[in-house]
């Protein structure tokens, strides 16, 4: 065993619990994070230059910054999210709400970082494009209106998994599990974070298709019964079984959301000219 792997089992629960003890820290901002690193070490090296040159600093810890805008724009928070009817499965028959959601915002500022070439607005575009490639990979950005996407569909949380789980609430909505209690859980049982790849080679020609199927694939996993969403299949108490068996879904959907998110710089920057 490494010196390095030594040490991140001593320190690393000890980092992570002063980082959640933050009520700032959100973890899923972490997987936006993990997106955008992984999606930087994939890019084509003339897209790296690029970004670099609309960037003082690296993508990963800017991935953040179309939630940390939200109440100075408050027009833009739809855009992190879309509320479906239960049991679409097809995202191209739901009715696009005026106010916008996360597909409509994701194809159109996809278009709009390959097409804009003033550097603030495209520098924008870019940090919406990793941001919210991130939310349409979560499955519960695709839940439904009447839950608030799982934000009012509450478990029990059991004192002793809230002990794990470093929480100091009686009780969970199903978005923050998805949101992060996952990874934390994991974590907290492996005692070392888990690396992420990106494995999957995706080759992009019109962005607008390839957004609507990757949103119709996430709607797969909110129409899942082992995610527990659909009505009749809803938990009543957050358990270890559930955590452990959805937490390599979600390191999928992380893993997926980064390759994705490389090709579609890759294509915008592609655009040139």
């Amino acid at each position: 065993m490494s010196l390095l792997h030594t040490l991140s089992r001593l320190f690393l629960p000890l980092a992570l619990t002063l980082l959640w003890s933050s009520a700032a820290f959100s973890w899923w901002d972490m997987g936006h994070r993990d997106i955008c690193r992984m999606a930087m070490a994939s890019v084509q090296e003339t897209t790296r230059q690029e970004i670099g040159h609309l960037l003082e600093r690296p993508l990963d810890t800017q991935c953040d910054w179309a939630d940390r805008i939200k109440k100075q724009r408050p027009e833009t928070r739809p855009w992190h999210y879309f509320n479906i009817p239960p049991g679409t499965r097809h995202i191209e028959g739901v009715p696009r709400p005026p106010e916008g959601d996360v597909v409509s915002a994701l194809i159109s500022q996809a278009q709009r970082l390959s097409t804009l070439r003033a550097r603030e607005p495209r520098r924008e575009a870019l940090l919406w494009v990793a941001h919210l490639i991130g939310d349409l990979h979560q499955p519960l950005h695709l839940g439904y209106a009447d839950d608030l996407g799982g934000n009012t569909y509450r478990m029990t949380l059991p004192p002793d998994l809230a002990v794990d789980l470093n929480e100091d609430r009686d009780n969970v909505s199903m978005h923050a599990v998805w949101d992060g209690l996952i990874q934390r859980y994991d974590v907290h049982t492996n005692g070392v974070l888990e690396t992420l790849e990106t494995t999957e080679v995706v080759v992009i020609t019109e962005p607008a298709t390839a957004v609507l199927r990757w949103a119709n694939e996430t709607l797969t996993l909110v129409n899942d019964p082992a995610v527990h969403y659909l009505e009749g299949t809803r938990l009543t108490v957050l358990n270890r079984s559930y955590l452990k068996q959805n937490a390599p879904v979600v390191t999928l959907q992380l893993e997926r959301a980064a390759a994705r998110l490389a090709a579609l710089l890759d294509w915008a920057f592609r655009q040139e000219g």
